[in-house]
């Protein structure tokens, strides 16, 4: 694992109050891919909002989410939507 190549895997229970924590899981993976603060900023702001999007589509299953680094992006994938941001932006 280093700050350009790391993969984790992270199930969240469908409760609502818990998109602020993957909000925080995600800028700390920023953080560590080493984003700038803009963009890594508005792609955590992206995050949350797909994630309390999950959340409210989930009927109360939990929701599986994946943070990769890979080929200089960041993704995130929530419940089978991927959202990317380049390391270089």
């Amino acid at each position: 694992m280093s700050p350009e190549s790391f993969h984790f895997t992270i199930t969240v229970p469908a409760d609502d109050r818990l998109v602020g924590v993957v909000r925080d899981l995600c800028a700390h993976a920023v953080s560590y891919a080493k984003l700038a603060e803009p963009a890594g900023r508005a792609f955590c702001d992206r995050v949350g909002e797909a994630a309390a999007d999950a959340v409210g589509r989930s009927a109360g299953a939990p929701c599986p989410m994946v943070f990769q680094c890979a080929a200089g992006e960041l993704s995130v994938t929530i419940a089978g939507q991927t959202l990317s941001q380049s390391l270089t932006a």
